[in-house]
């Protein structure tokens, strides 16, 4: 394939050879009468036979140059098609010309007759001359006419011995080294003009191109564009200008003024650009949107030109405005529903809190009264349930802390391997129970992270693992790679669909249970473990082939050996003796009848001297007429007509007049609740309270020092 290079070349040497076409008459009918002067002048002296058929076929040669000229003249696409041949063409005329010629001294030059010489060395001088003037464009046909003819005359001029001929073959002899050089400086010329013609009518072609490109561009795009002068004179647009400017449209004319055209189109549109372009540099850019009379919106930008003036492009983003509008709209409303749901679920959780917080006071005081054989089943049974129920609302309870960002990690150097053991230890038996093989590969690393937020989110991923997979088995291991430690839960269970592997991790979506079977949880664990990892700063990865199983994988910062501390492992249950509480004086304050009665026969129970009250100004009452002086307050957070009963708890603290220990009992979740909760200093419990976990409360506060009381 030729390049643009080669190709100019071929195009400048055909038009070369083209130039020569338009010789063909003109050399025909200069050459025709030195033929016939040659012929009159020999006459006398030369055989009229031979002369009359030299000057024929001469005459015939100069015919067929003129032919073969003409019709490459005029058939130009001919030659384009035919360079070779018409350059043998002609190279074989210019070779039968120049032979011919030489024929002409071989025939007819006399050396004795100086007359001779001089009609023959004529137009032989003339011929030559023209040759170089005429066959310049293609060089071999200069040399094959003027090399022979030259040659053959000084050869016989100077065999004839004669001393008058040399100068004469000398001038002859130039004529060739004269020529030839001067041909290739007239062809060098030719081709540089035609080099530069090419060259501009390619330039005028590409700018023709290119000025075609840029108005089809224009004319196709959605976008109005206008460019004025210096004098804000208009000097180009589109079609699409003209549309946007309406009414106005037809007085879009050149050199028309552009502000006053905007002016007509909207007296309102920006006609010029309100910043200071003084001090800004010459190209730089300004926009603003704007909205029409006819209610569509348009973004107008503006550039300054280095020579003065301005472009401008006027954008319609009416529909981009509506989508924005509809986005902002939708966002608004999903923000609504959030927080509609979170406060419906925050509402339904207090609900529910109060009565199965009740229902656990009154049982465990039950439990304690009934010792006999036979109801013990049925007691285990309830409290399952109880426990069941209990499960659920914590895990919702989880998420709020974390939604509410009262949870802060605690991050240390923490060696895994008592974790792995404790974990193996604990679900070895629900393994066994599910018909699952569980194991759990001993590790002896060490990482950056919160103990307890890590033990958490492990749990919930071998829960899942487990409670998916029947008949299987479930791996738990630590991988190193690099700088971090890669802690996953394998499983072959039933693995997660490919476009699922998103929402496994939002709330309440679970997979292959809709029935809803409580058995299988909330749907909340993953989330609980999406959570734990953005606030501790894991990534959470995971990787499932739907039918095969699934492998969920934690990555944590690893340390070098010997980073973590020692940590004194606490036993999970403490045993308080039962007579612990005992002549303890405790005020309780809760606005549900129902838990202030649970509370109050449960603490009685434990031996507690118990004042009970359902209002603030009921405990101010009982406190104003009853001698025996509160040890500890038991308020609930939110108490009717929406009191706070951290607000009641400070105001009672300061009636009473000395440190009295408070506990702050509450069944909200809401996310602002629990962070004005925790921002009380006031040790919190969140309903419904396992009574053990209550009574362990109530021990450790009435027996802490009166210095560490809020």
């Amino acid at each position: 394939m030729k390049t643009t290079a080669q190709k100019l070349n071929d195009e400048i040497e055909v038009e070369r050879l083209w130039v020569t076409t338009r010789q063909g008459r003109y050399v025909f009918l200069v050459m025709l009468p030195f033929t016939v002067l040659i012929v009159a002048g020999l006459w006398q002296t030369a055989s009229h036979s031979l002369l009359l058929s030299w000057a024929v076929i001469l005459t015939a040669i100069n015919a067929f140059r003129w032919i073969v000229l003409s019709h490459y003249h005029v058939h130009k696409q001919a030659l384009i098609d035919n360079v070779r041949k018409f350059k043998q063409l002609m190279l074989f005329a210019a070779a039968l010309n120049g032979f011919w010629w030489v024929m002409c001294q071989v025939l007819f030059l006399d050396t004795n007759d100086p007359a001779n010489v001089l009609i023959i060395a004529v137009p032989t001088i003339t011929q030559v001359v023209g040759v170089m003037l005429t066959w310049f464009t293609y060089f071999p046909a200069v040399l094959v006419v003027n090399i022979p003819a030259t040659v053959a005359i000084d050869y016989f001029l100077l065999s004839n011995g004669d001393d008058r001929y040399i100068v004469p073959a000398i001038i002859f002899l130039m004529l060739p080294i004269i020529s030839i050089p001067s041909s290739l400086r007239l062809a060098g010329m030719l081709n540089h003009a035609l080099r530069l013609n090419f060259e501009n009518a390619a330039l005028r072609r590409e700018s023709e191109e290119k000025s075609i490109l840029l108005e089809t561009v224009l004319e196709n795009m959605a976008q109005g564009i206008s460019m004025s002068d210096k004098e804000d004179r208009l000097h180009m647009w589109n079609q699409q200008f003209v549309k946007m400017l309406g009414d106005a449209g037809p007085l879009v004319s050149d050199n028309a003024d552009l502000t006053a055209l905007l002016a007509a189109a909207d007296s309102s549109a920006p006609m010029r650009s309100t910043v200071d372009t003084s001090s800004r540099p010459l190209g730089s850019k300004t926009w603003k949107t704007y909205q029409l009379k006819n209610g569509k919106s348009y973004e107008i930008r503006q550039s300054e030109l280095n020579q003065g003036g301005r472009v401008l492009t006027y954008t319609d983003i009416t529909e981009q405005v509506k989508r924005e509008k509809a986005l902002e709209n939708a966002r608004k409303e999903a923000e609504q529903a959030n927080a509609a749901k979170t406060r419906f679920l925050a509402a339904a959780s207090h609900d529910l809190r109060q009565p199965i917080h009740a229902l656990g006071l009154f049982f465990a005081e039950l439990s304690d009264r009934v010792h006999s054989p036979q109801h013990a089943a049925l007691i285990a049974q309830v409290e399952d349930s109880i426990a069941a129920i209990n499960s659920m609302l914590n895990a919702l309870l989880d998420v709020s802390k974390l939604d509410a960002g009262v949870v802060t990690p605690s991050v240390e150097p923490f060696a895994l391997a008592a974790l792995f053991e404790r974990l193996q230890a604990e679900f070895q038996p629900i393994a066994l129970e599910s018909h699952n093989e569980l194991r759990i590969r001993p590790t002896d690393a060490i990482v950056s992270t919160d103990p307890a937020m890590l033990e958490r989110m492990l749990r919930n991923l071998i829960s899942n693992a487990l409670r998916y997979t029947r008949n299987g088995r479930v791996l738990v291991a630590a991988r190193p790679q690099a700088q971090s430690l890669v802690c996953q839960v394998w499983d072959n269970g039933s693995g997660i669909p490919k476009d699922q592997l998103e929402d496994i991790f939002i709330e309440f979506h679970q997979l292959q249970n809709p029935a809803r079977d409580r058995r299988r949880g909330l749907g909340l664990g993953l989330a609980i473990v999406k959570r734990l990892a953005r606030l501790l700063g894991h990534e959470i990865k995971v990787v499932s082939q739907f039918g095969r199983g699934s492998c969920f994988s934690i990555v944590l910062p690893l340390l070098a050996k010997g980073a973590a501390r020692q940590t004194l492992q606490l036993p999970d249950k403490v045993a308080i003796p039962h007579n612990a509480l005992s002549g303890r004086a405790i005020l309780i304050l809760d606005d549900d009848i129902s838990v202030l009665e649970g509370m109050q026969g449960l603490l009685n129970h434990w031996g507690c001297l118990v004042t009970a009250a359902s209002s603030p100004a009921e405990a101010v009452d009982k406190l104003a007429t009853n001698k025996l002086k509160p040890e500890l307050l038991i308020i609930d957070y939110r108490l009717t007509d929406n009191v706070s009963g951290i607000d009641v708890a400070r105001s009672l603290q300061k009636r009473l007049g000395y440190a009295v220990c408070v506990l702050i009992v509450t069944g909200d979740t809401g996310p602002e609740r629990l962070q004005e909760a925790e921002a009380s200093g006031f040790p919190l419990l969140h309903k419904p309270v396992q009574p053990a976990k209550l009574r362990s409360t109530l021990q450790y506060l009435l027996n802490k020092p009166a210095s560490q009381s809020p």
